[in-house]
């Protein structure tokens, strides 16, 4: 993986938009700036990019103080294509929540096209994929974090092949290794567990022969008992057959008492019918019998009525004549009191106008007065005496006219009750006659049907009493057999019962004699699983060690020794003016048993004074055999993983060199930037920051920190 350009937006100490970081032109290069400034945050970048991963805590701490998002653009090359990564970082607003966006590109023809997959997990993957460097890798190899250059030298040399092996991620085989012992100790309980069951399965065997014998002795007691059930049921089923009919007869009992019950209620009925009947027939002829003498009656006191009919019709003509008489007197006094007043009238005017006349005015004179008066006077007379006669007459006429009423009402009274009274007797003999003539024959007919029922219900009767005292004589037995029926019905049960126990002491027995069978077929599969659990436990043993510090890890380890001290010691050659050597030795014999070797990792160092331990250096020396080391650490992992090492990233502190040291520093990286595309060392040593063809200087500012790249 080659950079090539470095964008980044609120990234730490990295606030808006900064000017991109354009790594082209570049091939060996100082990266420097205050402690603080930013230097090595650019790598944090890198790898935060790449693997989502970096120095800081959490994410949400890479971005920058008082923003809510953050983002880096990388541009890498991967041999002749060229990739570009966009990774974003947002906090809500609260900041309870934040989420992450990755973005995967690839440069074409047309510009970038987007590579990226469903998922941010699966696009981490074809990133990894892409560069063939996780991490770890990463950080191992071409990216020599501050403070790790010595991690490898500074242990004890009995732990140095550990570290080697972290380094080298030899770990999988620490996994597979407790994995297989995992499958061992699976294999060794399954072992356990089958030879468990196939002893079991043994005993079980063992009886085999004895649930034959026993198989033969039930079936030979079974027919026996077969025998006796069978015998046994038999009877029961005779005396069953038996109570059948009994019940049967039983119930036919019942039918019969049911319809003699029903024939007494029937005959009661039939012979209030009967009593009935008979008495509406005697009634109808009575009937028939009297009509004609009821009716002779009836015509003679209906002829009698027309006596006191003409008395009444007498009495209403006198009434009438009685009535006109007072109509006609009232009428004529009535003329002659108007007659009277008008007489009245004219006397009263000739008073009062002296001797005129009151008609015509001619004078009367005193005589003339007198007389028209007396003559007036004396009609009126005569008027009066004959409205006092007329009035004498209409009293005598009114109280004889009210007493004829009253003999009139009273007689028609009595004559309208006895009309009706033998109206209504009429009616009704006619009426009871009409019925008889009508009725007298259905009623006859009813009661022969009665008569008819009864004989009938009578026959019945005494058949179904005929058929009771037989069946009650035969149902005197039926306690008998429900007794004998009863103890057949025990005595079969318990023939049942014993089949049922000696044939499930048969099917036990059988299951038993199955089941050795089964066992025997169950014994050979677990006879093949515990040879093949067995192979399987040896392959897990062996993988085991295999896969142990003294197995392949072991190998792996003896197999890169040579290259790591044939690289370290080119380097350490270069910066030493060839005055040092290094030497890596594996094993060395115990001070105890001069015969016997124990596993190590001493380093070596040969000089002008001869070769002594690498703990036997300080200072520069030890600086420049850390680093000699970790240069060749980092090729060779990179080399076993597959990927190329094309770019170095140095973030390590150069204080312990002297100035001639130094020198001989900067030498070694000149002298290996031909293995490299690229070579980046972070410093903040004046002297070393000029010492390359081109300066990164990072500043930090109140704005955030600035990149700007410079070229000598």
């Amino acid at each position: 993986m080659v950079p090539a350009k470095l964008t980044l937006r609120n990234f730490m100490c990295y606030r808006g938009d900064v000017e991109p970081l354009d790594f082209s032109g570049i091939h060996v290069a100082s990266l420097s700036g205050e402690n603080g400034a930013g230097k090595s945050t650019l790598l944090d970048a890198i790898t935060w990019a790449l693997w989502g991963q970096s120095r800081a805590r959490t994410d949400d701490d890479l971005i920058h103080i008082g923003q809510r998002e953050m983002e880096v653009e990388y541009e890498f090359c991967v041999g002749p294509d060229k990739y570009r990564v966009i990774r974003k970082r947002s906090m809500s607003k609260s900041g309870a929540t934040s989420s992450t966006l990755l973005e995967l590109q690839q440069e074409s023809s047309d510009g970038y096209r987007s590579i990226t997959e469903n998922t941010m997990r699966e696009t981490q993957r074809k990133i990894i994929e892409i560069l063939r460097l996780d991490y770890q890798t990463f950080i191992n190899s071409a990216y020599l974090v501050q403070g790790r250059a010595d991690e490898f030298t500074v242990k004890l040399p009995s732990e140095r092949k550990k570290v080697l092996a972290e380094i080298l991620g030899l770990s999988l085989y620490d996994e597979l290794e407790r994995r297989a012992r995992e499958k061992a100790r699976e294999s060794k309980d399954e072992l356990g567990r089958l030879e468990s069951a196939m002893f079991e399965i043994d005993r079980e065997l063992a009886n085999k022969d004895s649930y034959q014998q026993e198989i033969e002795q039930i079936n030979n007691t079974l027919s026996v008992v077969n025998a006796d059930a069978a015998k046994q049921e038999a009877e029961v089923n005779n005396l069953r057959h038996l109570r059948k009919e009994l019940d049967f007869k039983e119930e036919k009992l019942k039918d019969i008492q049911k319809r003699l019950g029903q024939a007494d209620t029937q005959l009661r009925d039939l012979d209030i019918q009967l009593k009935d009947n008979r008495q509406r027939v005697e009634k109808y002829e009575k009937v028939q019998a009297g009509y004609t003498g009821e009716s002779e009656k009836l015509i003679i006191e209906i002829s009698k009525l027309g006596e006191s009919e003409a008395e009444l019709k007498s009495k209403n003509e006198r009434q009438q004549e009685l009535s006109n008489s007072v109509h006609h007197l009232k009428t004529t006094n009535v003329r002659l009191k108007e007659e009277m007043a008008d007489l009245k009238s004219k006397i009263d005017m000739l008073n009062k106008d002296g001797a005129n006349c009151p008609l015509c005015g001619t004078e009367l004179g005193v005589e003339g007065h007198d007389h028209i008066v007396g003559n007036y006077q004396s009609e009126g007379g005569a008027k009066g005496d004959q409205y006092r006669q007329n009035d004498g007459k209409i009293k005598q006429a009114d109280s004889a006219l009210q007493v004829l009423t009253t003999e009139v009402g009273n007689l028609e009274s009595r004559l309208g009750s006895e009309r009706v009274a033998l109206e209504r007797k009429r009616e009704a003999l006619e009426r009871d006659n009409a019925e008889a003539v009508n009725q007298l024959p259905k009623v006859k007919e009813g009661l022969a049907r009665v008569e008819e029922a009864v004989s009938r219900w009578r026959t019945t009767v005494d058949e179904d009493t005929k058929t009771r005292q037989v069946l009650s004589a035969e149902l005197v037995e039926l306690p008998q057999i429900d007794q004998q029926l009863n103890s057949a019905e025990v005595l079969y049960r318990e023939s049942q019962l014993k089949q049922r126990q000696w044939r499930d002491r048969l099917v036990a027995n059988q299951e038993k004699l199955r089941r050795c069978d089964e066992l025997g077929k169950i014994k050979k599969q677990k006879s093949d699983s515990w040879r093949h659990t067995s192979e399987q436990k040896g392959v897990y043993d062996e993988l085991a060690v295999a896969f142990g510090k003294k197995g392949i890890q072991a190998l792996i380890i003896e197999s890169a020794l040579p290259e790591i001290e044939q690289e370290a010691d080119r380097l350490l050659g270069r910066m030493t003016d060839s005055r040092m050597n290094i030497r890596l030795e594996s094993q060395r014999a115990k001070k105890t048993k001069k015969d016997e070797v124990e596993e190590t990792l001493d380093i070596k160092i040969s000089d002008e004074l001869g070769t002594r331990n690498y703990e036997m250096y300080s200072g520069g020396e030890a600086f420049r055999i850390n680093f000699a080391l970790r240069i060749a650490l980092s090729k060779l992992l990179a080399r076993r993983h597959g990927a190329p090492l094309p770019t170095l990233i140095i973030d390590e502190g150069f204080g312990t060199q002297d100035n001639a040291g130094k020198e001989k520093i900067v030498e070694a990286i000149n002298s290996i930037q031909d293995d490299f595309e690229k070579i980046i060392v972070i410093t903040h040593i004046d002297e070393l920051k000029d010492a390359f063809e081109t300066r990164i200087q990072v500043t930090k500012t109140d704005e955030g920190s600035l990149v700007e790249v410079v070229s000598y």
